[in-house]
């Protein structure tokens, strides 16, 4: 594995930001609500592209909207950072997830896997810079990020997040520059490499 290093390169300096445990539990409420749409949208998906899905749809009468399905939770790590010492936090969720069985369904039992980015501005409005659910069924077409850590990769003094993108073909290392509401990729390894 190659490492570059610089005998007297720049001061250590966290980029974590720091919250009250109850600011924490809101942006926690805040991060889960993003996550929990994200996880109905990609449940959604995998229904329309079963088998059938067209015609059970045609079939069906229309219903009144109900109250949409929450998701379970389980492992949800919250992560604040101040990637650019600017006081506007970076918020990185990672999370399995499960929905709950319904009757006479079958039963498939999924575990879905959930990282969703969240920007908050300085008027506290949330802005999602990035979300990524796979399953444990298809990880070979959707990879699972789970966060590693901020680093400041290129040492312009402004962190990027280190993620490692897991999927049937093994493992590789990502690093995203959050910019605005995206997230773009710097670098991005092979897996199995």
């Amino acid at each position: 594995m190659p490492a570059i290093s610089d005998a007297h390169g720049p001061e250590f300096q966290p980029y974590t930001y720091d919250v009250k445990p109850d600011e924490e539990q809101q942006l926690r409420k805040k991060m889960l609500a993003l996550a929990a749409d994200e996880v109905r949208a990609r449940v959604k998906q995998l229904a329309s592209e079963r088998v059938g899905a067209t015609e059970e749809k045609r079939s069906a009468k229309p219903r009144t909207p109900a109250k949409p399905v929450q998701p379970s939770f389980d492992d949800g790590q919250l992560r604040l950072f101040d990637l650019s010492y600017s006081n506007e936090p970076t918020l990185v969720l990672t999370a399995s997830a499960r929905m709950p069985q319904r009757p006479n369904e079958d039963a498939t039992n999924l575990q879905y896997l959930v990282t969703v980015v969240a920007r908050v501005d300085i008027n506290g409005d949330f802005h999602k810079a990035f979300s990524n659910v796979t399953d444990t069924q298809h990880l070979d077409v959707t990879p699972k990020f789970e966060l590693i850590d901020a680093v400041d990769a290129d040492g312009d003094g402004r962190a990027e997040l280190l993620f490692r993108k897991v999927s049937d073909a093994g493992s590789a290392f990502v690093v995203y520059r959050v910019i605005g509401d995206q997230l773009y990729a710097l670098f991005e390894g092979t897996p199995g490499q």
